[in-house]
């Protein structure tokens, strides 16, 4: 049996950001919100990477870096590093595997 072809990193990138913006509301603090509106147009960006170690203590499945991607959302600074994270995600590329994790910003 022939497996799916996974889902690329850009789609990943679009999936999570919608993700992000329909349950930051939940999530965040007002301010924190107010602050990604306000800044995310000029040094806002969604990073991708391979899925940190710690991850595995959040869940109950086998993190596989060929499978899944760890995606940040936050705001840059002068240096293209994240200067302010809002959210961390955990996707997978099976395109079945349509659930995601995230990490939040403590508020």
């Amino acid at each position: 049996m022939e497996s799916p072809q996974l889902l690329s990193v850009d789609e990943l990138l679009d999936h999570a950001y919608e993700i992000f913006l329909e349950l930051a509301a939940d999530n965040l603090s007002a301010e924190q919100i107010e602050c990604f509106n306000a800044e995310f147009e000029e040094r806002g960006a969604l990073g991708d990477s391979t899925p940190e170690d710690d991850w595995q203590e959040y869940v109950d499945f086998d993190i596989d870096p060929e499978r899944h991607v760890e995606i940040c959302i936050g705001l840059l600074n002068e240096d293209e590093e994240f200067d302010r994270l809002f959210a961390r995600m955990l996707l997978s590329r099976h395109p079945d595997e349509r659930h995601c994790q995230v990490q939040w910003q403590q508020r």
